[in-house]
């Protein structure tokens, strides 16, 4: 694992950064209206409930705009570095952020992907986990030092 900025967790966002530590993806979803909500907040936007539970989707979407980060923000980072938007087939209009593990030639709008996950360490040795998007099709889209790591680890 890399040293990373460590994302900013907080009273809202703390189970989704904790399932993610688990490798499991959940959204908010209101108890009321039955709307899946991103990101995590204390109101629905749809009804105005203040009922919510944790609850895990599908996992699969469709890329909705994607970008190539050819400048890099930090040595953490290698360039380039590849960012999508994804909506989720559980609900059209919500589009969740991550990065791209796959071939960057693959990348298109509508790409059919799936979450996965991205174990990572800041400077302060603290572990957390950042949502990654890879193509559905299967494929082992790792890049091959994470595949060498894990061999060795086993």
């Amino acid at each position: 694992m890399s040293a990373r900025p460590a994302p900013a967790v907080d009273r809202d966002s703390r189970p989704w950064w904790d399932a993610l530590a688990r490798h499991e993806l959940v959204l908010q979803r209101c108890s009321a209206c039955r709307a899946w909500r991103w990101p995590p907040r204390a109101i629905c936007n749809r009804c105005a409930s203040f009922e919510w539970e944790w609850v895990a989707p599908s996992g699969r979407g469709s890329v909705a705009s994607w970008i190539v980060n050819h400048h890099r923000f930090s040595e953490a980072f290698e360039s380039p570095y590849p960012v999508v938007t994804v909506r989720l087939e559980d609900q059209a209009d919500l589009l969740l952020p991550g990065s791209f593990t796959g071939p960057m030639d693959r990348l298109r709008i509508g790409l059919e992907v799936v979450a996965d996950f991205d174990d990572a360490v800041d400077e302060a040795g603290r572990r957390f986990t950042l949502l990654t998007w890879r193509p559905e099709d299967g494929a082992d889209w790792r890049r091959p030092g994470d595949r060498a790591a894990e061999e060795a680890a086993t």
